[in-house]
């Protein structure tokens, strides 16, 4: 039998409880919890394991708790700041996957294409500027259009 439920969690909430077996019919029903796991030994099976589960779960493990709430009443506590610093190993793995076997190569072109990019932006402006001031000194009809 396949649940959709956690039965302790939602017992204590429930109107109307139903046992529905794989087949599709129904195997108890009612409004008792303790009625329903009577008649239904499957489902008071998975119950009782369910209700271990929980009690597994509210148990506190020490060395996990946070810290207790400051005694002032404040809810917000001082964050926590952790220096620490990332290994060379992890530089080198990081590098070498960028450029596989061919990470110099890789690298010249990632910096020469910076450089081509920026030349590129760097000669459009000068290119328009050159442009714009020809109508300066020519007459408009003879600047060329496609300098």
């Amino acid at each position: 039998m396949k649940q959709t439920h956690n039965i302790p969690l939602l017992a204590p909430h429930a109107s109307f409880i139903a046992s529905v077996s794989q087949e599709g019919t129904i195997r108890s029903q009612g409004t008792d919890i303790a009625e329903i796991l009577e008649a239904d030994s499957t489902l008071a099976h998975e119950a009782e394991i369910m209700q271990q589960e929980l009690e597994v779960a509210d148990q506190e493990v020490p060395s996990l708790s946070k810290k207790e709430a400051p005694a002032d009443g404040k809810l917000v506590v001082a964050e926590e700041i952790v220096e620490g610093h990332v290994r060379w190993n992890s530089y080198k793995l990081f590098f070498s996957s960028l450029g596989g076997n061919h990470a110099i190569l890789f690298f010249f072109l990632w910096i020469g294409g910076f450089f081509l990019s920026d030349s590129i932006r760097t000669s459009q402006t000068w290119f328009l500027g050159h442009w714009g001031s020809q109508y300066e000194t020519h007459d408009p009809s003879e600047v060329p259009v496609a300098l």
